[in-house]
């Protein structure tokens, strides 16, 4: 997979600025789920690729860069990997299970909705 240079440059300064403070993995199930913190997330992205799963499970509320001192654009990042993903022509076959995989969501807000649980 060929990725473009916007999406290089926004992995790069999250690899090399996070601090690994923790903030954006206290409330963000999908970091939690994917990663011991986006330093290292994004390092792994730069030097073996991620599975399209990955940044297609990101729900892109930005609330990582809220409560980032660096206000680190994760989301911004994420966006941009799928982007590309679908320019180099993403298999639909994948793209299918992204699908379901955001409607089974890890999102509490969204797993709730999908269950017909009261919020």
């Amino acid at each position: 997979m060929e990725y473009s240079q916007e999406t290089i440059e926004l992995a790069t300064v999250i690899a090399e600025t996070c601090t690994s403070c923790g903030r954006c993995m206290k409330d963000c199930l999908f970091l939690q789920k994917y990663c011991e913190d986006p330093q290292q997330l994004f390092q792994q992205f730069l030097t073996e690729g991620l599975e399209p799963i990955v940044p297609y499970s990101c729900m892109l509320c930005g609330r990582c860069t809220v409560v980032c001192p660096l206000q680190l654009k994760l989301d911004e990042a994420f966006l941009a990997m799928r982007r590309d993903l679908i320019k180099e022509g993403l298999p639909l076959k994948q793209l299918r299970s992204v699908q379901v995989h955001q409607k089974l969501s890890t999102s509490k807000f969204f797993t709730a909705v999908n269950r017909g649980d009261d919020l």
